[in-house]
């Protein structure tokens, strides 16, 4: 069984506040995949942050946050306002010098929209074009290929220390309430849903590393629903 549009939207939409689920104390590890020789170091720096967050170990993720990621966050990382006025505002109005308690408090939009996450899966390099790391690109999707890359990344980071564009899922386990939701969209019992092979609720990010003294770190992120491209 396919989910239908409207299962697919509730779930984007988070539909249902429930409650909350019990904290997870390490996450899954991500099923093995094969990465080019180029991209392991890219690849490496970007797990840990990545299964911080599918632990739900915020303040751990945090510390992988490069000086640029925390001086400056729109709440359309987090949750992407898909009204252009409302996400302009955000965008204008950012939370500034976010702190670790901040930044947990920031991840709970992620759950309520999605899920409460469980485990990686899947990480891989998008790309390394400076290019396409910095807008620059002079392809015929170069801009395409720098919304998917980096997003809304500010101009204000700079050029020269941007590395690599990360993408990948996190695989979530949703509130008895909005299994509910779904369900009943899909026309079938809450058992037949969690059985159904097809039924997976995760929630896609991107991160885009950047070069500091101490390494590779994360520069800037940004959590996004589930897509039809995916």
């Amino acid at each position: 069984m396919k989910w239908t549009i409207l299962g697919l939207a509730l779930l984007v939409v988070g539909l249902g506040c429930g409650k909350k689920p019990e904290p997870v104390a390490e996450a899954e590890h991500t099923e093995a995949e094969e990465v080019p020789a180029a991209e392991q170091p890219y690849v490496d720096a970007a797990r840990p942050f990545a299964e911080a967050i599918a632990a739900r170990q915020y303040d751990r993720a945090y510390e992988f946050l490069s000086s640029h990621a925390r001086a400056r966050m729109s709440l359309n990382q987090f949750k992407p306002e898909e009204d252009e006025a409302a996400y302009k505002r955000n965008e204008g109005s950012p939370v500034t010098n976010v702190t670790a308690a901040q930044f947990a408090e920031l991840m709970q939009k992620v759950e309520a929209q999605h899920g409460q996450p469980r485990k990686v899966k899947h990480l891989e390099v998008f790309s390394t074009d400076k290019d396409v790391l910095n807008r620059r690109s002079k392809e015929e999707f170069g801009n395409l290929d720098s919304m998917f890359a980096i997003g809304a990344m500010p101009d204000s980071i700079p050029a020269d220390i941007r590395r690599a564009s990360i993408r990948g899922q996190i695989r979530t386990e949703l509130s008895a309430e909005k299994l509910a939701e779904v369900a009943k969209a899909e026309g079938v019992t809450v058992e037949d849903l969690q059985k159904d092979p097809d039924f997976e609720p995760y929630f896609n990010f991107k991160v885009v590393l950047v070069e500091e003294a101490d390494g590779l770190k994360v520069g800037y992120f940004e959590f996004l629903p589930p897509s039809i491209m995916d």
